[in-house]
């Protein structure tokens, strides 16, 4: 694959857009991006059929490419570099780790930080948990788009779950006024509640957290108890 084969995908797109699909998506995601109109599973068939076209990038290309989807105007375009990612994280090495935060920190919100955090910081902390200590520095960050990848990159670790982390990680940030951290907590307790519940009891019982959260962490819990009564 040629760099100057991503304008390609970018025609490939244009040529699928929906206007009136465009304009929905722009305003849900409150004007931020601007957008095609392309659906997922779309958007997911045109990629790949455009990646079978001009090949996988290499192990070389790959930063490259992603960056330059990043760069671009439409928001399909970030998704289909999160696709390429998601294609290719068996293939994580150490240096990763830089690609994955400049994601996060650029063109930021929930629909690919929480993409990133669960599927891609996530994947790469399993593999190489000695790095983790990164994830120690982006809860300390005064971007909270870091420090919510801090709070959730756990989500799909089930019982694997470093508790002790996750924990200090919700005590550093529980006095946050911002949504997105107060939603990460409550999340990131709500999932572990699937396999300890116990445990996120007494950790909530014990300390202070925003009503949201606390809503959020004992969401399962309370439809269980609720159920069983």
């Amino acid at each position: 694959m040629n760099i100057s084969d991503l304008n390609q995908l970018r025609t490939l797109f244009a040529e699928h857009s929906n206007e009136y699909l465009a304009q929905k998506m722009k305003a849900y995601m409150r004007n931020q991006f601007e957008f095609f109109g392309i659906q997922s599973p779309l958007r997911k068939e045109l990629t790949k059929k455009f990646l079978d076209e001009h090949d996988f990038p290499t192990e070389d290309q790959v930063v490259e490419v992603i960056t330059k989807l990043w760069s671009m105007n439409e928001r399909e375009l970030q998704n289909a570099a999160l696709q390429i990612m998601d294609m290719r994280k068996r293939k994580f090495h150490l240096d990763d780790i830089k690609l994955i935060e400049q994601m996060i920190i650029n063109k930021s919100w929930w629909d690919t930080v929480d993409h990133i955090a669960s599927n891609h910081a996530g994947h790469y902390f399993s593999k190489y948990p000695e790095q983790r200590n990164i994830a120690d520095e982006w809860i300390q960050s005064d971007n909270f788009w870091l420090q919510r990848t801090a709070i959730l990159f756990q989500l799909k670790y089930k019982l694997d779950t470093d508790v002790d982390r996750l924990f200090h990680y919700i005590q550093l940030t529980a006095d946050s006024n911002e949504f997105f951290i107060q939603k990460a907590i409550g999340w990131s307790l709500r999932q572990y509640s699937k396999y300890n519940p116990e445990s996120v009891i007494r950790f909530v019982q014990s300390n202070t957290l925003s009503n949201l959260s606390r809503r959020e962490a004992l969401k399962i819990i309370n439809k269980t108890t609720q159920n069983i009564s």
